[in-house]
């Protein structure tokens, strides 16, 4: 949804709402506009702030004024089944994390967002409009089917076990050698030009909402030293991106698990024919490894990389690679 679409869905309810109040008056012999318009802004006031279940127990104001000020929504510890309804033993492992850390009082990173599900107001009043404006994307899309179902008849989907996530533990010997090492080290360099040559970066497209372009080097020097720097094990990240069978990683995969996981297993669920062993193998594997990659990826170096992932997206540029 665009920016201009909000704010003139804005307007369209005042306009209603004025209109509301002409009829109900002119009906009433002992009202007037102005006493049916308090009416109404009452009715309104009390949608923005009544807890809505669509809305896991938040108000609409609550969801607005958090987005105003760049707050996530957390997911509501007590609303848990909502959101890890499958009974996998990964999800199963990340609700108990999740558990924990709000007993131990800390932030636990999970969050969820709420939209119109691809089919904003507009479309239900102007589907020629609808149709026009997404004739290009459908046409495109089925080129897309059409490539996905050629190489599913001549491409078995590829082996993929995810490699073993280490400990988190480190002794005093191994951090003390860590930090006596030069910034930003090889080691790091390393990575990064390697993740350039793999991990996509998501940008704004004015049609589809959103699109992907390859991460450059520079960008990638200040991805890792960002991540490094959040407690990430980007050698671990790493090791887990090089077993990856597949072309691309999206680095929303690793700033959003929760989100990117939602959509496969719904597709899972509802979208790929139950017979078809090698796409229902490719979904598994993406969910497989985008739940791997968040447990390397902490609560606090996820939101600091979807801050960067933002700021990649509206133009801003690393700083270049220092020479050694």
């Amino acid at each position: 949804m665009s920016v201009q679409e909000c704010a003139l869905y804005g307007d369209l309810v005042l306009w209603l709402r004025d209109r509301a109040a002409e009829l109900l008056a002119g009906a009433k012999a002992d009202s007037t506009v102005e006493a049916e318009m308090g009416r109404l802004d009452e009715l309104i006031r009390s949608w923005f702030f009544t807890p809505q279940d669509e809305l896991h127990g938040c108000a609409p104001r609550d969801l607005i004024w958090a987005e105003q000020m760049g707050n996530p929504n957390p997911i509501p510890v007590d609303r848990l089944d909502e959101f890890f309804f499958d009974d996998c033993p990964i999800c199963q492992q990340m609700k108990a994390e999740v558990e924990v850390a709000e007993l131990e009082g800390h932030e636990h990173g999970w969050q969820w967002h709420y939209d119109d599900g691809g089919y904003p107001l507009i479309a239900k009043y102007d589907p020629e409009g609808w149709d026009a404006c997404w004739a290009e994307e459908n046409a495109a899309f089925e080129a897309w089917q059409a490539e996905q179902e050629r190489q599913r008849q001549t491409e078995p989907a590829p082996p993929y076990t995810p490699p073993a996530v280490g400990s988190r533990e480190v002794d005093p010997e191994t951090f003390l050698e860590v930090l006596r090492r030069p910034w930003l080290d090889p080691e790091l360099h390393k990575v990064a030009g390697k993740l350039a040559g793999c991990c996509d970066v998501p940008v704004p497209d004015a049609r589809s909402g959103l699109g992907y372009r390859r991460l450059t080097r520079p960008e990638a020097t200040s991805l890792v030293a960002g991540l490094h720097q959040q407690g990430v094990d980007v050698r671990a990240l790493l090791d887990q991106i090089e077993a990856w069978p597949y072309q691309n990683v999206a680095l929303d995969w690793l700033s959003e698990p929760e989100k990117n996981a939602a959509v496969i297993c719904y597709a899972l669920e509802t979208e790929i024919d139950p017979d078809d062993e090698a796409e229902l193998t490719r979904f598994r594997h993406h969910r497989d490894f985008i739940f791997t990659l968040a447990r390397l990826t902490p609560p606090g170096a996820r939101l600091w990389l979807q801050g960067w992932l933002e700021a990649v997206a509206h133009g801003a540029f690393a700083a270049p690679d220092i020479p050694f």
